[in-house]
């Protein structure tokens, strides 16, 4: 299984590069993860794309361009979503990434509704140990978690299209 990786830099991306290691990045050290086309190219090959990488609306724009391009092959898209889709924030400045996700979240049911060959799988974790909330003192879920579940789909023959979990 050829896996594709965005947002290899730090975070659940890095983890996931250690823990696949044979997967192809794409971070901004290897170009715009704007360009679509071009983060496409990149993966073209892939039979799995997990789009990670959080910039403003790249990952709602990543995985419309990919879902229209393999929406009629057995690939797998798995976008790294978030928790906070299901509540309110309580934490002042992350308006903006709650409203991307929520937008995310929106457009991933929209296309889970078509029904096609693409299996498209929405994780959307809790509050995750990554650099982002390194300092909010409150129950984490490590990488590692994020990457049990991830595993968990790719190695399942059933298909759960959205996935919410939380720290203990």
């Amino acid at each position: 299984m050829k896996i594709g990786i965005t947002g290899t830099t730090s975070g659940i991306g890095k983890a996931l590069k250690e823990y696949y290691p044979t997967a192809i990045e794409f971070n901004r050290i290897n170009g715009n993860i704007n360009n679509v086309e071009l983060v496409y190219e990149t993966f073209k090959n892939c039979d799995v794309f997990i789009n990670n990488a959080y910039h403003e609306d790249c990952q709602l724009n990543l995985l419309s361009y990919f879902f229209h391009q393999w929406k009629h092959t057995n690939k797998k898209i798995i976008t790294i979503g978030s928790s906070v889709c299901s509540y309110a924030p309580s934490r002042k400045g992350y308006e903006e990434y709650v409203n991307h996700k929520r937008k995310l979240r929106q457009v991933h049911l929209e296309k889970v509704q078509m029904k096609t060959d693409c299996k498209i799988y929405l994780i959307n974790p809790g509050i995750t140990d990554t650099p982002m909330v390194a300092n909010r003192i409150e129950k984490k879920l490590t990488t590692n978690d994020v990457i049990s579940m991830i595993d968990f789909v790719l190695n399942h023959k059933i298909f759960i299209p959205e996935i919410y979990f939380y720290a203990k």
